[in-house]
This record gives structure tokens, C-alpha cells and sequence, in this order.
């Protein structure tokens, strides 16, 4: 078998590892790994969102989207839907992430309703709808306390052609009705609303109550009234069965009833006698009152302010127990948690902060100045402003979008710089040749 002659090692400068083959499969897997990331980008956020998590059982998913429909409590958002599985009989388990503290506001049996964004559907949202007594909702919303829209094409495809017919009729009869002299009429209704509105505004006014709030504490008080009567039927009818009972009694007993209505005049005569001897009491009292009035209008006075004081007060008390249950466990925690924030800060202390200071500070407020093949590149701007400028070019880069969702745009272009694998640098030999010839070049701009 020949033998070759042992190849001699190379000497000199050693290879660099960021070839253009390298390079360029590296701002590959940065591409891939960034268009994913904007891909997932719902996902995400819902995942780092912080919040509780509950299902709801639908009788149909209704074209939720996970990660991108809305929860709202009365159309405000609070949630977004985290997950839909479907079930073969077509129901739909759909599990929603919702801000914390939102339980403890729904009560104990909320229920849920799927809503379209406009008439016509389009997007849909899930509308949590307070119920149940006071309380903070636990475990999930069952499908009995669920619903779906009912949509226009339905209701339109649910009527015969001859309702149809008749709401075309409808319609042609009020433009009808509008030209044989309806529309003086509205007229006339619209210029007497004025003159009804101010006693109808004094109406309403009296409704609500002295206080703002009245009407809402009736409404609340009725609530809470029909809702134990509901809980409580039973012992409605003890009460109306007691009342029977009593007024059974009094029929039995109306001779007794009768005997002392006749006793009652001596009774009065008795009760006059009392009087008259109650009056020097009292007349004694009237002197030993007098010099206490000044202390009693006082005091009056006093509670009149302070009244107001203790209404506002009153809900604040209530929940100040429950507040200084729930802060004791963070009180205890902010001991061992003060310790180690104390820890971090002189892990931070010193050269951490030094190399901040020195040289990273150093590095973002000087202008960029090329070396060795990248002399040519060189900026009179600090390095702070170029690093903003890549990242607002990278946002606009990545703010095409279409139906399918954000994607990053691609601005392809060609420079002398583009060309690789030569055995001379062309953005060097045109450097060269400019300052050879006398041909000014702008920083940071490559040769034309």
C-alpha cells in the first residue's frame, strides 16, 4: 500500500469560524426561531398572562378561537379564552383565563353567554354574567347555566314566506302610513315632548330617593326579599298557617275580648290618676334638665357630623378583618423576602454595577468605528441610537400581516459587500481607489 508524505501543519493566522456559510445559517435559525415566536405570539402572552383558569361546558364552541376570544364581564374585558374541546356529540369545554380577583365578583353561580361582536356575528366572546348569592365562584360553569347567540340568518331561515312577506308588507305599510299624514303626527309628538320630559324628569328624580343610592338599596333590598322568600317557601306558609291560628283564637275568645273593653273605663280612670302623679315627677325632671340642654344640643350636633362618618366608615370596617386576615400571611413573607432582596442588592453592588457603568456605557454612547475588513464601516452616531434604529426597522419589518396572521417582510438587496469567497474585499479596492483619485466618500455608505 503507498504511503503519502505526512502533510505539513499550517502555519500563521488561524481561520476565523464566522465564515459566510456559518453566518448566514445562523440569521436563518434567528429568522425561524423569531417568525415563530410572532406565530405563537397569542399564545404566549395568554400563557405569561397571569390570571385564574376555570372551564365552561357550551352546547356548541360557536367559532371560538383559543388565545384570541375575549372573557368580558358587561363588555368589559377581563379574560381570553385559553382552550376549546370540542365533544362528539358536539358540546364544547372551554377553558378561560380571567384576571385574579374575578371570582370573588361573579357570586356563586354565574353563568356564561356567547355573544357576537356585531349583528351580523362575526367574532364572538364569552359574556360572564353575575348570579348565585354573595359569595366567590369555585369549580366550573355547568351547561345548564350557559348559552349560545341566536344569529339573524337563523332567526330569517326559522320564519315561513309568508312572515316574510308580511314583514316586507310591514315595512311598505309604515312608509305608507308616514306619507298619509304620519309624519305631521310624529312632528307634533316630537314637539310636545319637551313640555312632558321635566315633570317626567322630577318623576324619576323622586324614584331614586333622597341619596343617589336609594334606589339601588330598594332594588337590592327586593332582591334580597324575593330571593329568601324563594329559599324559604315553606316558612311562608308557616307564617299564613300561624295567622289562621291566631286569628282562630280571637274568634274563640271574643267574650273575653268584650269583658275587657267594658273594664277599660276604670282602667282609664286608674291609668288618668298615674298621669297626674307622672306630671310632678316630671315636672321635677324638667328642672334637673335644664342645665343639661347645652350638653344635649351639643351632642346633638356632634352626631349629626358624625353620621355621614360613620356610614362611609361602615363598609370599610366590614372588610378591615378581612383584610388584616389576608395581610397577615404577607407581612410574614415580607421578613424573608426583605432578606433576600437585601442579598440580591449586594450580589448586584460592585462590579456588576462597575461594568455598567464602565464599560457597556462606554460602549453605547461612543460612534461605531470598523476595523480590519469592516474598516469602511464606520458611524458618527452614538451606538445607543443605531441599536434603536435596527429594532424600530426590525418592528416595521415585522408588521406585514394578512389573514393568516403578523409575518416579518424581507427587503432584499445587492451591494458590493454581497458578493463572498473572493480573494480581494471590493468595498477595500473601491476605498482605495477613491482616496486615490480624490473621490470623497460619506461615512457608513458603500461606493456606487
Amino acid at each position: 500500500m503507498p504511503r503519502f508524505p505526512r502533510r505539513k501543519p499550517r502555519t500563521g493566522t488561524k481561520k476565523s469560524w464566522f465564515t459566510p456559510l456559518r453566518l448566514g445559517l445562523l440569521f436563518l435559525v434567528v429568522v425561524l426561531l423569531g417568525g415563530t415566536a410572532l406565530f405563537n405570539k397569542d399564545r404566549i402572552l395568554t400563557t405569561l398572562r397571569p390570571g385564574e383558569t376555570f372551564q365552561i361546558n357550551f352546547a356548541a364552541d360557536n367559532r371560538l378561537v383559543p388565545y384570541l376570544s375575549q372573557v368580558k364581564v358587561s363588555f368589559v374585558p377581563i379574560g381570553v379564552v385559553s382552550g376549546v374541546d370540542s365533544a362528539p356529540d358536539g358540546s364544547a369545554t372551554v377553558s378561560v383565563k380571567v384576571d385574579d380577583g374575578i371570582r370573588a365578583k361573579l357570586g356563586t353561580e354565574p353563568s356564561a353567554v356567547i355573544r357576537p361582536t356585531t349583528l351580523l356575528g362575526g367574532n364572538y366572546f364569552i359574556d360572564l354574567v353575575p348570579g348565585g348569592p354573595p359569595g366567590e365562584f369555585t369549580g366550573d360553569i355547568p351547561r345548564k347555566r350557559t348559552s349560545l347567540p341566536v344569529e339573524l340568518d337563523k332567526v330569517a331561515a326559522a320564519l315561513q314566506p309568508s312572515a316574510l312577506k308580511g314583514l316586507t308588507d310591514s315595512v311598505g305599510n309604515v312608509d305608507t302610513t308616514l306619507k298619509d299624514g304620519g309624519q305631521a303626527a310624529l312632528d307634533k309628538l316630537v314637539a310636545d315632548a319637551p313640555g312632558a320630559l321635566d315633570p317626567a324628569a322630577g318623576v324619576l328624580a323622586a324614584a331614586t330617593g333622597d341619596d343617589d343610592a336609594d334606589l339601588t338599596k330598594l332594588v337590592s333590598g327586593l332582591e334580597s326579599a324575593s330571593r329568601t322568600l324563594t329559599d324559604k317557601q315553606g316558612q311562608l306558609n308557616d307564617v299564613v298557617s300561624g295567622l289562621h291560628t291566631t286569628t282562630s283564637v280571637l274568634s274563640r275568645r271574643a267574650d273575653d275580648l268584650a269583658s275587657a273593653v267594658r273594664q277599660m273605663p276604670s282602667t282609664l280612670d286608674s291609668t288618668d290618676a298615674g298621669l297626674v302623679r307622672l306630671k310632678v315627677t316630671l315636672d321635677k325632671l324638667k328642672n334637673t334638665a335644664d342645665p343639661a340642654r347645652p350638653v344635649a344640643t351639643a351632642l346633638a350636633t356632634a352626631l349629626d357630623h358624625a353620621d355621614p362618618v360613620l356610614a362611609k366608615a361602615e363598609p370599610v370596617v366590614k372588610q378591615l378583618n378581612g383584610l388584616l386576615v389576608n395581610a397577615r400571611p404577607l407581612v410574614e413573607d415580607l421578613v424573608p423576602a426583605s432578606q433576600q432582596a437585601t442579598a440580591l442588592l449586594n450580589d448586584v453592588r460592585g462590579p456588576v454595577l462597575d461594568r455598567i457603568d464602565g464599560p457597556v456605557k462606554t460602549f453605547l454612547q461612543t460612534p461605531y468605528n470598523g476595523s480590519g475588513s469592516f474598516a469602511s464601516s464606520t458611524s458618527d452616531k452614538p451606538m445607543y441610537e443605531d441599536l434603536g434604529y435596527m429594532f424600530a426597522t426590525l418592528d416595521r419589518a415585522s408588521s406585514m400581516s394578512d389573514r393568516n396572521g403578523p409575518a416579518i417582510s424581507f427587503h432584499p438587496g445587492i451591494g458590493v459587500g454581497s458578493l463572498g469567497g473572493l480573494p480581494i474585499s471590493l468595498e477595500q479596492m473601491f476605498t482605495q481607489l477613491s482616496t486615490q483619485f480624490g473621490i470623497p466618500l460619506q461615512k457608513g455608505a458603500a461606493p456606487k
